[in-house]
């Protein structure tokens, strides 16, 4: 069936009623799957009169991507993007379709006797034409002209945002009876025109946003779906009244969460209405919409979440002057009391280290300080940080806190002012390359911390510190390594020195072990009440929960076994490297550093890994290889267990010691990146080659026992050495 007859087909009778549900119907009648050929359709916002009738998805579940609203006497169709009736799509037969019902619907007529203007939508005209119906070109200069003798105008937004008075004269078209179909990817337009605002100034909000249909930034995936039900939760006043009643399954309340909160997005946080109401629904909540540990906000309480994102919009958008303390600040990071002293002070900067400088300073929670720089760093690129605790929260399913409270500012001026509504301790962020040398920078109404610098602080000066703080959280500083911790763990602390000499020495056996240049800056470990994935995350800080605070600053705890693990394992994700670490063992080559300090700093022997993790326990790992082996060595479930690999790297530490190890690890620092090998059979065969080298043993026959894929030629490259397997293979 060609595409004429397709659209001829579209609604060859016409309903009596109308009403969402029959215009629904109408609109999807005898449509199949849709398609946006070479196209990231955006996300519509709908709300009043406005009613959904295809669906994208997004992570959080299905979006609205084509919406219908009547407009006084007449009609309009919102569609999230302009290739949905592309030349290209119009081939397929469900996009045939869906045009001729929304251009009948529309027109209130069959599709033969339509009378359809284009406005930039040209790609259109060769499908209307061959379906019958009369088809004009318009443009902003022959609207006027035009409009008495069409049914429906189809409008992309360049055809309109240069004339104000084309869009005022289209609405009119409609309100007076007739229909307008309008397509735009809204993020799209946000792109190509940066500096304006995408709900007061595109086209399409202009003159829809009023009776209910909004182009929002969002995207959606390319897996459509029609809106078979009538269902209204993808209409915001439907979803809100359904929030209401507190009867919603999980994935329904998923749904009208997110359309809520799309509905949030654009509108003004002060504005009235919507914000009200979430902050009414909050309030009624278990904890009143304020997130704390004892009462986290979770998926059963959807007012609290939606005031959680409608808070921290409103953080983004008040003058710095104005911010206030946020309630929840008083669970996390904690509270300032107001007799605490409040300082000026100033300190010496090193920008020849880049990312974070501790200060020793806290900003209590919503009141502003200030921040003095030279002249000469204004343009320098300087930011100030309030709070180490960078994690978003806002995907997971619990907040024990609020999802977003780290606040960075820039520093463009000489005089320059700061404040968090959940206040932090105070950093100063370098840029990469600045070559501004010491600088001096000035902090007024700032409180005091405790912070602790290896080698300057004595024990006396911690302990008169540490009692006289206020603010709530400590930094311990090394050589090599900084520890963020609450003041309650901090205080279990005599003497830092030797605590810190033992993170430091961490350091040194990482940097040692896999052969890494030393790092300008020091790595960082901070704890919080819930972090963005998993126990314990890697980076910069390195992310861990309260539960271990305690265990941070316990020297005996740190060096007994099985304690550490956890901090070896993030530390050796951040020294992974590319060359040595293919699929499969992204989990893995980080642990052999887990293994490495464990033996340097625990006292652990390869005969007692089991003490530094219960999985690497030598009968475990017997038993895991066993069963790997009698099921046939395959490499995807290699892959698919950490522990299992890591036995493998571990039997040739037992055979070979860590040596080889390091020597390979140097091998790589010393040869550029661009001779690394560039995929993951690659880093296989260049680990079998260069390992076997390095230990004068062909440890091909090693690898294929194993199951671990490698070529001939790998294997070929070493066979003129000795074989070597382990002395207690095969496993019994």
């Amino acid at each position: 069936m060609n595409i004429a007859t397709i659209l001829l087909a579209s609604m060859g009778m016409l309903a009596n009623q109308t009403g969402p549900t029959q215009d629904r119907i109408e609109l999807i009648r005898g449509v199949g799957e849709i398609a946006a050929p070479q196209a990231s359709p955006g996300v519509l916002s709908v709300s009043g009169k406005a009613f959904v009738f295809a669906t994208g998805t997004q992570s959080k579940g299905r979006v609205p991507i084509f919406a219908a609203v009547p407009v006084e006497r007449g009609r309009a169709v919102a569609a999230s993007h302009e290739r949905f009736f592309s030349e290209i799509a119009l081939k397929n037969g469900g996009n045939g379709r869906l045009l001729g019902n929304i251009l009948s619907w529309l027109g209130r007529k069959p599709v033969g006797s339509l009378r359809v203007g284009l406005m930039g939508y040209d790609s259109m005209a060769p499908a209307l034409r061959a379906a019958g119906i009369s088809v004009s070109p318009v443009t902003v200069e022959t609207l006027q002209g035009v409009l008495g003798s069409l049914d429906v105008i189809c409008a992309t937004m360049p055809a309109l945002e240069q004339s104000r008075g084309a869009q005022v004269a289209l609405m009119r078209f409609v309100k007076s009876g007739h229909g307008l179909f309008l397509a735009s990817a809204g993020w799209g337009w946000s792109v190509q025109h940066p500096n304006q605002n995408l709900l007061a100034d595109h086209p399409g909000n202009q003159m829809l946003f009023p009776y209910g249909i909004c182009f929002t930034q969002d995207t959606a995936n390319q897996t459509y779906l029609l809106q078979t039900d009538d269902s209204t939760l993808f209409n915001t006043d439907g979803a809100l009244e359904a929030l209401k009643s507190k009867s919603l399954s999980v994935v329904d309340r998923t749904t009208a969460v997110f359309t809520v909160e799309r509905a949030l997005s654009f509108l003004p946080p002060e504005a009235p209405g919507l914000p009200s109401q979430i902050d009414a629904g909050a309030a009624t909540d278990p904890g009143g919409g304020i997130p704390s540990v004892d009462n986290p906000i979770t998926p059963d309480k959807p007012f609290s979440r939606l005031k959680a994102w409608l808070d921290y919009r409103r953080i983004l958008s008040v003058p710095v002057k104005m911010l206030k303390a946020h309630p929840s600040a008083q669970f996390f990071p904690g509270s300032v009391p107001a007799s605490a002293a409040r300082v000026t002070r100033s300190l010496v900067i090193d920008t020849s280290i880049s990312d974070w400088h501790s200060t020793g300073f806290y900003a209590a929670p919503g009141e502003l300080i200030q921040i003095q720089i030279p002249e000469e760093a204004t343009k320098a690129g300087l930011r100030v940080r309030i709070g180490p605790h960078f994690d978003r929260l806002w995907q997971l399913d619990s907040w024990p806190r609020f999802p977003d409270i780290s606040l960075i500012r820039s520093l463009p001026y000489e005089e320059n002012q700061a404040a968090s509504p959940f206040g932090g301790t105070i950093y100063i962020e370098v840029p990469p390359q600045c070559h501004l040398g010491k600088v001096s920078v000035g902090f007024k109404n700032v409180v005091p911390a405790a912070w602790y610098v290896k080698g300057q602080t004595t024990a006396a000066q911690w302990k008169q510190m540490i009692n006289g703080t206020s603010a709530p959280w400590v930094e311990l500083q090394g050589d090599l390594v900084i520890l963020s911790v609450p003041l309650s763990s901090a205080k279990t602390i005599v003497d830092p020195a030797p605590l810190m000499n033992y993170w430091d020495q961490v350091l040194k056996e990482c940097y040692a072990f896999y052969a890494t240049p030393r790092r300008t800056r020091q790595e960082r470990y901070c704890t919080d009440v819930e972090i963005s994935a998993g126990y314990m995350h890697s980076g910069y800080p390195i992310m861990t929960h309260m539960d271990v605070a305690d265990t941070m600053c316990s020297l005996p705890k740190l060096l007994s076994k099985g304690k550490s693990w956890g901090f070896y394992h993030e530390v050796g994700h951040n020294f992974q490297a590319s060359p040595w670490t293919w699929s499969g063992t992204g989990e893995v080559t980080n642990n052999l550093f887990s293994l490495y300090a464990s033996e340097r700093m625990n006292r652990i022997t390869p005969h007692t890994y089991g003490e530094a993790h219960p999985a690497m326990d030598p009968q475990k790992c017997k038993d895991r290889l066993k069963k790997y082996l009698a099921s046939g060595a395959h490499f995807e479930d290699w892959c698919k267990d950490p522990f299992l690999a890591l036995t493998m790297f571990a039997q040739l530490r037992q055979a070979f010691g860590w040596d080889p190890f390091t020597r390979l690890f140097a091998e790589y620092q010393e040869m550029p990146v661009t001779q690394w090998p560039a995929d993951d059979t690659a880093k296989r065969d260049a680990f079998l080659v260069r390992f076997s080298k390095l230990v004068q043993h062909d440890l091909g026959p090693f690898f294929q026992a194993w199951g671990i894929p490698t070529s001939p030629a790998a294997r070929g490259a070493v066979l003129g050495l000795p074989a070597w397997m382990p002395s207690d293979w095969p496993v019994k």
